[in-house]
């Protein structure tokens, strides 16, 4: 405890006061944003008991304090706030937060300890899957295997990464993953721990000295490994399609669910929610929701031709924006009707067109909920299999709309005129889909019309619209309803598929499963 001007423990800080006198280094620090508190300072101080807590400065006042306290340096603390410590990711153990203000004061301290007070955990431990998620660990290996570097996509943005095989000193191994913005700075996350990781190569520290002595001597070299491109197709197609090992649920199961997680559903398209339309127009750098800034549109002279936007996330206007789907579908199965919603990504897999395409440059709001295009409109009669999250929303406070993670893609489902005969699945690598009428969506290669030309995307939106189904230049439309079981063999496939370069392989299966 505090008295007079000693200092106090990490340990003993609590709630009850803010006129705390700490003595501390800074361990690490980081910059986050977040849409609830916004951009925010964190940091982990410990002190010269080795008691490590987790600090955050709100954005006001960063740059105060962000000159003040840099990492590796002893510094003193006075008057702050302390709080619990909750949530995801958690850099220390400790149950209590440090909150630096404006009224925090920061000065110098005579103390040194070189230290940097890591809690190292083994890789046994870690493998063991007995650790609490919530919580960051420190961990010290010898790197063995290396990836090369990939770049994927982050959230809308490129992110290279390194993947990697670290050892212990009981030749213990466990895979890694480096997130770098460039090859000289980069964060190791066991888990997606965002900037709060810290990764230090050959650390000068007693840990490290110990652990290279209890090293095997086995001649251990680091490997660089060369992927093969195809093995790493087909990892990520497995990765991608682990979630159609689950047991298929029911619409009654996921309303009555008790717990957050993932339930597959197989369901059937009853209409279009159009209390929230179908698109929104999207940031190009941050995919989120950008409004009119028609403040600023309003003050410029002479008045832009084109919309000004703005991006609560980028917090600025941006020039690049993009119409994205956001679906809102009524759909239902034996059990139950509920709503579902589909964020572009997953949409597209179901509509075989951009919203781009479909609003033709278009950056008008909705004026009438009721027009939708016919791409979205034929979804309604159709069945899916997808991949349904329940929250917290749903289960605390009866959120009734379900979110869409994934839709089964490989296959075409063809129902029957009355839906309840028999299914006729053709592996052609379109989007999953059934209805009365066949049509290859999505097809792997560039859909073609009878001409051999490509769709044009300069068409305006009533002349596409306008087409008749039967000469669509995305897709062909059967001239007739698919056949029940007793009359299957009257069916000509030529007439379901007629002239389109990837259904005559797919016409060639459905003969041959019409004849057996």
């Amino acid at each position: 405890m505090t008295i007079g001007c000693a200092f106090a423990k990490l340990a003993d800080v609590r709630p009850f006061k803010t006129t705390w006198k700490v003595r501390v280094k800074v361990i690490h620090s980081w910059r986050q944003y977040s849409g609830m508190s916004g951009e925010t300072m964190d940091l982990v101080l410990a002190d010269e008991h080795g008691t490590k807590m987790h600090a955050g400065i709100k954005k006001k006042d960063i740059g105060r304090l962000s000159k003040l306290l840099v990492v590796g340096e002893w510094k003193v603390l006075e008057n702050f706030q302390v709080s619990p410590a909750t949530g995801l990711f958690r850099p220390t153990p400790s149950n209590w937060k440090i909150g630096l203000s404006m009224n925090t004061i920061v000065t110098t301290c005579s103390i040194k300890v070189d230290d940097m007070f890591l809690s190292l955990v083994p890789i046994q431990t870690i493998l063991d899957g007995d650790l609490n998620h919530n919580f960051l660990i420190d961990v010290i290996g010898q790197v063995l295997d290396v990836s090369e570097i990939k770049t994927v996509p982050v959230l809308g943005r490129e992110k290279r990464k390194l993947e990697c095989v670290l050892r212990d000193i009981n030749d213990q191994r466990i895979n890694c993953c480096l997130w770098a913005d460039t090859l000289t700075n980069c964060d190791m996350q066991v888990t997606n721990a965002f900037d709060a990781s810290k990764l230090i190569i050959n650390p000068i520290c007693e840990e490290a000295d110990a652990f290279r002595i209890g090293l095997p001597d086995d001649g251990a070299i680091v490997v660089i490994q060369e992927d093969d491109e195809e093995a790493e197709k087909q990892r990520i197609k497995e990765q991608e399609d682990a979630w159609l090992a689950l047991e298929m649920k029911s619409v009654y199961d996921i309303q009555n669910a008790t717990e957050i997680e993932k339930f597959r559903i197989s369901v059937k398209v009853t209409g279009i929610d159009t209390d929230w339309g179908w698109y929104y127009f999207g940031c190009g750098k941050c995919q989120f929701r950008v409004t009119k800034d028609l403040k600023k549109e309003g003050a410029t002279k002479p008045r832009p031709k084109a919309p000004v936007w703005y991006c609560d996330r980028c917090k600025s206007n941006v020039k690049t924006v993009e119409a994205k789907f956001k679906l809102h579908l009524l759909v239902e199965d034996d059990s139950a009707k509920t709503k579902v919603m589909l964020l572009d990504s997953v949409a597209y897999g179901i509509v075989d067109k951009t919203a781009s395409f479909l609003l033709n440059g278009s950056y008008d709001e909705i004026q009438d909920p009721e027009l939708i295009p016919d791409d979205v409109k034929s979804l309604v009669g159709k069945s899916f299999e997808f991949l349904v999250g329940v929250e917290k929303e749903h289960i605390v406070y009866g959120n009734d709309t379900y979110k869409v993670h994934k839709v089964k893609k490989g296959l075409l489902i063809l129902d029957t005129e009355s839906g309840d005969g028999p299914f006729i699945a053709i592996d052609n690598g379109s989007t999953i889909a059934s209805g009365e009428e066949l049509s290859v969506v999505k097809s792997n290669s560039q859909s073609i019309s009878d001409d051999g030309s490509t769709p044009s995307p300069k068409r305006d939106f009533e002349s596409m619209h306008g087409v008749p189904a039967g000469s669509s230049t995305s897709k062909k439309h059967c001239p007739k309803q698919l056949p029940t079981e007793a009359s299957r063999e009257l069916v000509n496939p030529d007439g379901l598929i007629s002239q389109h370069p990837e259904a005559n392989k797919s016409e060639a299966k459905l003969h041959q499963l019409t004849e057996n």
